[in-house]
């Protein structure tokens, strides 16, 4: 199971470490938010959204659960 946050970084060919610096944030605290371990404050939400032009939004980021694609066909 694949947040969509680390879906679309990955689709875009984007690494950990390049979003963390684009963001400002840690890339350590960027893995924890994208395996829903750590929620992101709304300031890096917001900053997440930004960068990534609007193709995600705040609600797929604060609550990723909800848009999971499972791969075990449930």
């Amino acid at each position: 199971m694949q947040s969509p946050l680390r879906t679309l970084r990955k689709t875009q060919g984007f690494t950990l470490s390049q979003v963390a610096s684009a963001v400002a944030i840690d890339p350590a605290n960027l893995s924890r938010i994208e395996r829903g371990q750590q929620i992101a404050s709304l300031d890096v939400t917001e900053r997440l959204v930004t960068f990534f032009a609007g193709q995600i939004d705040e609600l797929q980021i604060l609550y990723p659960h909800r848009y999971v694609k499972h791969t075990d066909g449930k």
